[in-house]
């Protein structure tokens, strides 16, 4: 009756030996890795041992605090005699070894877990009525499977302020605590940023942050999915719902690229929480607080519910008959003289059928997807080496490098997941990580906390810090030396505008020289006026440690590599192939401004908040002769739209993402669109339609068979194919 049970693909923190030893669990013959905890080793078999404290992803120092894991244990004497170990053991701390013979479901056994179910339910309130927690809760259930049928306590129970406030997410019920140290470990083990621990000593011991400061993790969301109890519970999540009242549907996060699974939970077409969904080559089961508490959008008051026409410089509602009507004549009129911007929140179906429209119905390629300040054309070489492969390394494979370089970015909001696998890398797999940047973060949580050398330059140097960094390397792997300390004849100072030591640059130097290396690259590389000459120090770097391909420059939306594989872009079609050239974001823009382009439509993107000339923005938009915005809610710029469509959220719709490291993952549709919204794919097709499109789309099936033969890198993907927890696509040539 436990909470998890293990899966025959889960990595274990700790590499386990290829040897293997034969114990016997309950009567039944089995062969595991040598050291491997009894406890794994039984639910691996089909065995229930119950617990609360013992999870696999986190480390066992701090474990055995339940004891609800008890076996008794026996082993073979060298005269063949049992001899069985005097006290019971804890199955989650006891490695396997030859010849172990366990039991785990004596008369002993028994007695001993209600034993320890007794003793924990001593404070432990029975409110499970008024707890979150309540209906799955694993207190609950082992307390009904394993427990008495009645208590022998009759005191009062111990007191405390209820709904102690750690964060703005999470609320503590102190009392219900059992002090299992999940949450400890999982700020110690995972987020790394140690700020839960247990206080106090004897029957007074209570989770807190130390001097009761704010529990500010990145990651907190995670401590309510590990809690075992109602002791750590959600504050947005609260007394909304009981778990039986709630349908639940598999999704995708949409709060940026990594692509994390994840689980919508609603009731009565509103969202109520979202929990992680295990994906071991993704996310595994985890989530960062803008996953998990960041989709409030989709249920929001503010959602668009009807198409709004601007008239006299109001918005008035229309029908969709209106509202298409208005912009196929528009478009008309128009012609070629027209443009599309999307956004990397759009679904690749909807911006296949964009893309699509405007390409073989408008005649135009005024396209593009990207509003940062360095968009590189697609016929550039380099484009193919970076932007089109987003990532060399999938992301599981980031635990298995020896050496990681991180350049540029702040990590943990960038890319959180990929943060996690390299922390996991760091404090299980023994990788070494060089961090570069121009700054230190003051977060509880960055790469700068763990890494082996912190190069710490002064901003505007990159350039020299990478040459420097090649040179100091080439020095290393010449004289076959990697010390900590730079040899007289590699002496060389480096230059004086970095601000950075010798010594530091040679450290960096010789933990890059051990091997097979991989590089992280974030936004301050993408987005600087000097790419292309990082880029080439970067991939020097990897050449010299016959590293080639682990180069990784991360997008940063939920779908901003599907859109420019779909072909959002000016002088690139579907599968990067080569088409007509045509405006890209800051031309038309530009052409708006100046009143040169007809018409613009903005779907699922906001060009005034976040393209990176402002000034330029607000000019294009608020002067364009006639701005159609797809959009969830009045965006600034839809607000200064002809014509708003409503869209459908990520629960409100099936379609397909693209994550950063190419794998394409399905949206599952939870609940009907609220209003008469839309999805972007079946407003562009319904257009098309009234446009003259000579192929029709009724289904999102239709529109992923149709890109599975027209975009290349996309043949395998298809309806039948994807599955629960996606496929990569293949990266295609350029041209």
């Amino acid at each position: 009756m436990s909470d998890r049970s293990l899966t025959q693909t889960e990595v274990s923190l700790n590499p386990l030996s290829s040897e293997r030893v034969n114990i016997t669990i309950d009567g039944i013959s089995l062969s595991v890795p040598k050291g491997e905890n009894v406890i794994e080793a039984a639910l691996n078999a089909g065995i229930d041992i119950p617990y609360f404290c013992y999870h696999p992803r986190l480390s066992k120092g701090d474990a055995a605090n339940c004891r609800m894991c008890l076996v008794e244990v026996a082993s073979t004497a060298p005269d063949g005699s049992v001899r069985k170990m005097p006290k019971p053991q804890t199955a989650c701390t006891l490695p396997a070894a030859e010849g172990m013979i366990i039991d785990t479901n004596t008369e002993k056994i028994n007695k001993d877990r209600k034993g320890v179910l007794e003793f924990l339910l001593i404070n432990h309130p029975l409110d499970c009525p008024v707890c979150d927690r309540g209906g799955e809760c694993p207190l609950q259930n082992n307390t009904l499977y394993y427990g008495a049928s009645a208590s022998r306590f009759t005191e009062e129970k111990r007191h405390y302020p209820k709904a102690y406030p750690l964060s703005a997410q999470v609320v503590l019920d102190r009392e219900r605590c059992i002090q299992c140290a999940r949450c400890t470990r999982f700020t110690d083990d995972i987020s790394g940023d140690a700020q839960l621990g247990l206080l106090k000593r004897g029957s007074d011991v209570e989770v807190g942050t130390f001097a009761h400061t704010s529990f500010n993790s990145k990651f907190s969301g995670n401590v309510i999915e590990l809690c075992p109890v109602g002791a750590l519970t959600s504050r947005t999540y609260r007394f909304k719902s009981r778990p039986w009242d709630l349908m639940t549907q598999k999704s995708i996060c949409s709060k940026c690229s990594n692509g994390c699974n994840i689980k919508l939970d609603y009731r009565m077409d509103e969202v109520l929480r979202v929990n992680a969904r295990l994906n071991e080559d993704v996310n595994e089961e985890w989530t960062c607080d803008r996953g998990k508490f960041g989709h409030d959008y989709i249920s929001s008051p503010d959602r668009l519910k009807s198409p709004l026409m601007r008239k006299d410089g109001k918005f008035v509602e229309v029908s969709w008959h209106q509202a298409y009507s208005l912009l196929a004549d528009k478009l008309r009129a128009a012609g070629t003289n027209c443009g599309a911007i999307a956004g990397g929140r759009t679904t690749n179906e909807s911006v296949y059928l964009l893309q699509k429209l405007f390409r073989e119905i408008l005649g135009s390629n005024n396209l593009d997807c990207r509003l940062d300040s360095n968009p590189l054309p697609a016929s550039d070489p380099l484009f193919k080496k970076s932007l089109q492969t987003g990532m060399g390394n999938k992301i599981a494979d980031l635990e298995k490098m020896k050496t990681i370089m991180v350049i540029g970015s702040d990590l943990q909001d960038e890319q959180p997941i990929l943060f996690l696998r390299v922390r996991k890398a760091w404090r299980f797999k023994g990788a070494k990580v060089v961090y570069v940047s121009d700054h230190l973060t003051t977060d509880s949580t960055a790469v700068s906390d763990f890494a082996s050398v912190n190069l710490i330059y002064q901003p505007g140097s990159e350039i020299t810090v990478l040459k420097d960094l090649e040179n100091a390397l080439a020095r290393v792997l010449s004289a076959n030396t990697a010390d900590s300390e730079p040899p007289a004849q590699l002496n060389t100072q480096p230059s004086e505008a970095t601000g950075l030591s010798n010594n530091d640059i040679h450290l960096a130097a010789s933990l890059l020289a051990k091997g097979e290396i991989t590089i992280i690259a974030g936004k301050s590389v993408s987005q600087h006026s000097q790419y292309v000459e990082l880029y080439q120090s970067l991939t020097n770097l990897l050449a010299s440690t016959n590293s080639e391909g682990n180069l990784n420059i991360p997008v940063h939306e939920c779908n901003s590599l599907g859109t420019m594989d779909m072909g959002m872009l000016p002088g690139s079609g579907p599968g990067f192939t080569k088409c007509a050239g045509g405006m890209g974001t800051a031309e038309m823009l530009q052409a708006s401004a100046d009143g040169n382009l007809q018409v613009l439509w903005v779907m699922g993107a906001d060009p005034v908040q976040n393209f990176h000339n402002n000034e330029l923005a607000v000019r294009g938009i608020e002067n364009c002769p006639f701005l159609v915005v797809s959009e969830l809610t009045l965006t600034e710029t839809a607000k200064r739209a002809d014509l708003v469509l409503p869209a459908v959220s990520i629960a409100e719709q099936e379609g397909t993402f693209t994550s950063c490291e190419g794998r394409v993952q399905k949206l599952f549709k939870a609940f009907e669109p609220v209003g008469s919204s839309k999805p972007d794919w079946l407003i562009v097709a319904e257009l098309s339609a009234i446009l003259g499109a000579k192929n029709l789309y009724f289904t999102f099936n239709d529109v992923l068979q149709s890109i599975s033969k027209e975009v290349p890198g996309y043949e395998k993907i298809n309806p039948g194919t994807i599955g629960d927890q996606g496929i990569f696509r293949t990266v295609p040539a350029a041209g």
